[in-house]
């Protein structure tokens, strides 16, 4: 693989990904490790249930916080995009071997943040922002003024602080 493979590179891959979603809502992610992927994933029905594309979207109110949509509701027929990343990965990150990059379409969820990290995610490059106020008290307080978090907004290429 190219060493010089930038952000952009990635995030076209994940842009690509999210097309096979089943739900509405296009999300996809890419997780890399070493300009290698580890893990791909979009937005989709656990196998065997009913996709949103046939039956519409299962939508709950989201606190009324206007995130990927404008509506304040989130559709939970679905497994995220990072979910599946991190359930089709095949290897993780970590200090010795080396830390994985997320490409997301999407800025991830809290929960999703959380997986991510688990599996060795230590840099989140995000074209979409997904207003998630636990997501947000999560990282700073738990990784605040540790370098090994990266979060960047694409394709501003402006890493934000935590």
């Amino acid at each position: 693989m190219n060493p010089n493979i930038n952000d952009s590179f990635w995030m076209k891959i994940a842009k690509q990904v999210a097309e096979a979603g089943t739900c509405q809502v296009k999300v996809g992610c890419v997780i890399i490790k070493k300009n290698e992927i580890s893990g791909i994933g979009f937005v989709g029905s656990v196998k065997g249930d009913d996709h949103c594309l046939d039956k519409g979207c299962l939508l709950v109110d989201n606190y009324g916080l206007k995130g990927s949509s404008d509506t304040g509701k989130s559709c939970i027929r679905t497994v995220h995009a990072e979910l599946n990343a991190v359930l089709r990965r095949r290897m993780n990150g970590d200090e010795e071997t080396g830390w994985m990059i997320a490409y997301c379409t999407h800025q991830p969820c809290l929960e999703c943040t959380k997986a991510l990290l688990a599996i060795g995610v230590r840099g989140f490059v995000y074209e979409h922002p997904y207003k998630d106020i636990y997501r947000d008290l999560y990282l700073k307080e738990v990784y605040s003024g540790k370098e090994i978090i990266r979060i960047k907004k694409w394709p501003e290429e402006k890493v934000l602080d935590l």
